[in-house]
C-alpha cells in the first residue's frame, strides 16, 4: 500500500457519452481517471466516468484522506458527472476541487451551477461533503503537494478552444504519469511542454481523430483542439515516455475502429495501448 501507484480508467470518450454495443469493449463514458497512490485517491477530470469512480470509492475512503479532483478545463464533457459523484453526498467525505483559474472567468460559479436550478434540483445545501474549491493559476507555479510525497504539477496548453487546457503530471516515489487530453499539436509539443512530459512512465494522450477525418472530408477537424493518433505517437516518442495510452476517443468511433487505430500506432510506437473503462494499470519502478 505504501508504494502503490495505479490508474483506473472510468471514462475514456470525448464530447459526449456513448451507450450501446459499439462501445461496449472500451467504454462510452466521458473523461475521468482514478489514481490510487499510497492510499490517496486522486481523480483527473469529472466526466460521466466519475460516477462509477464515486461508487467504487464509497466505503473505501480512509479517515482523514480527502479526495482531490483535478480538472483539465470546464468543457461540459469533463465536468458533467460531478452532480452524480456519490462522495458529494457523504457527510464524512472531504473533496478538494482543483480547476484552472482563468482571469475574467467565474469558474467556481460555473461549477456550482451544475448543482443549481434550472440545471439541477440539488442546490449547494444538498452537498453534504466538505467541499473546497482550489483554483490553479495558468502560469508557472509549484506543484500541489499531497500526502505521502505526491506531487501534482500542471502546465497550460493553449490549443484547445477557447481558454486552453491544463496538462497534469503526477509524481510519486520516482514514478510519473502525465495526463494530456484535449490537446492539438500538428508539429509536436513546444519545447516547454516536451520538457514537462519528458521521461514519464505513462502518458495518457488525446487521440480523438484519425488523420483522414482531421485533415480531410467535408468538415475537417483541424483547429478543434484535439489530436490525431499520429500526433499522440509523435509526442510520446519525442518525449521519451515508456508507455502511451490513447484516450478521448471520438464518440462516433466503434471498438473495432479503435483497434485499427491501435494497430497503426504500434507500427511507430510499440508500447501503445487503448484506454479501456474499468482497466487498472499499476505503475512500477
Amino acid at each position: 500500500m505504501k508504494s502503490q501507484f495505479s490508474i483506473t480508467f472510468f471514462g475514456v470518450r470525448g464530447s459526449y457519452p456513448v451507450p450501446g454495443r459499439e462501445a461496449r469493449r472500451y467504454g462510452g463514458n466521458t473523461s475521468s481517471l482514478l489514481l490510487e497512490i499510497a492510499g490517496q485517491p486522486v481523480i483527473l477530470d469529472a466526466g460521466t466516468g466519475i460516477i462509477q469512480a464515486g461508487h467504487y470509492l464509497s466505503g473505501r475512503l480512509q479517515p482523514g484522506r480527502a479526495i482531490h479532483i483535478f480538472l483539465t478545463h470546464l468543457h461540459i464533457d469533463h465536468i458533467m458527472g460531478l452532480p452524480f459523484f456519490a462522495p458529494m453526498f457523504d457527510p464524512q467525505a472531504e473533496i478538494v476541487l482543483h480547476f484552472p483559474g482563468i482571469e475574467g472567468v467565474r469558474s467556481q460559479e460555473a461549477l456550482e451551477a451544475l448543482f443549481l436550478p434550472p440545471y439541477s434540483p440539488i442546490t449547494l445545501q444538498g452537498i453534504k461533503a466538505r467541499l473546497r474549491f482550489q483554483p490553479l493559476a495558468p502560469g508557472a507555479m509549484g506543484p500541489v503537494l499531497l500526502e505521502s510525497g505526491i506531487e501534482v504539477a500542471h502546465a497550460l496548453h493553449d490549443s484547445h478552444p477557447r481558454l486552453g487546457v491544463l496538462i497534469y503530471r503526477v509524481s510519486f516515489d520516482g514514478r510519473r504519469l502525465v495526463f494530456a487530453t484535449d490537446v492539438e499539436s500538428p508539429g509536436g509539443f513546444d519545447p516547454d511542454i516536451r520538457d514537462f512530459i519528458a521521461g514519464a512512465d505513462l502518458l495518457v494522450h488525446d487521440s480523438q481523430y484519425v488523420e483522414e477525418e482531421y485533415s480531410g472530408g467535408v468538415r475537417p477537424r483541424k483547429g478543434y483542439g484535439h489530436s490525431t493518433v499520429a500526433m499522440a505517437v509523435h509526442n510520446a516518442s519525442v518525449c521519451g515516455v515508456r508507455r502511451l495510452y490513447l484516450f478521448h476517443y471520438d464518440p462516433k468511433y466503434s471498438d473495432a475502429m479503435l483497434e485499427e487505430m491501435l494497430a497503426q500506432a504500434r507500427l511507430a510506437f510499440p508500447k501503445t495501448y487503448l484506454a479501456r473503462e474499468g482497466k487498472t494499470i499499476k505503475i512500477r519502478r
